[in-house]
């Protein structure tokens, strides 16, 4: 999996804020702000394809005193909620529109499939 492009990772008031870019502005809706920890992840992410295992190891040979186990269980964590925020490229379509046709009154949501699912 990689971070989908035309995003970066900016400091204001001493937060880190994933900010998208370019065509990313319409399709990123929500403000994600990251830990120290999670950018310092970040400045890896942004320039390779990455496992969850991948980015343990890295979080285990930098931070001491914490558990496999705890990293293994934040990371978890952290990727879903980039996966959840249309910042994780991991293959996987996600989201949903709305259709009005004349003459119905509801909208129905309607998940996206990829082409292969149908």
């Amino acid at each position: 999996m990689k971070l989908k492009d035309g995003l970066i990772l900016r400091k204001v008031a001493g937060q880190y804020v994933i900010v998208p870019v370019g065509k990313r502005v319409r399709e990123i809706s929500s403000i994600v702000y990251l830990s120290a920890t999670a950018s310092y992840l970040w400045d890896y992410m942004k320039d390779h394809e990455f496992e969850a295992e991948d980015l343990v190891k890295i979080a285990m040979r930098h931070f001491t005193g914490v558990t496999e186990e705890t990293v293994r269980e934040d990371i978890k964590k952290f990727l879903e909620t980039l996966a959840q925020n249309n910042i994780l490229d991991d293959g996987k379509v996600r989201g949903s529109f709305k259709v009005n046709i004349s003459g119905i009154t509801k909208n129905k949501e309607i998940p996206l499939k990829k082409k292969e699912e149908e």
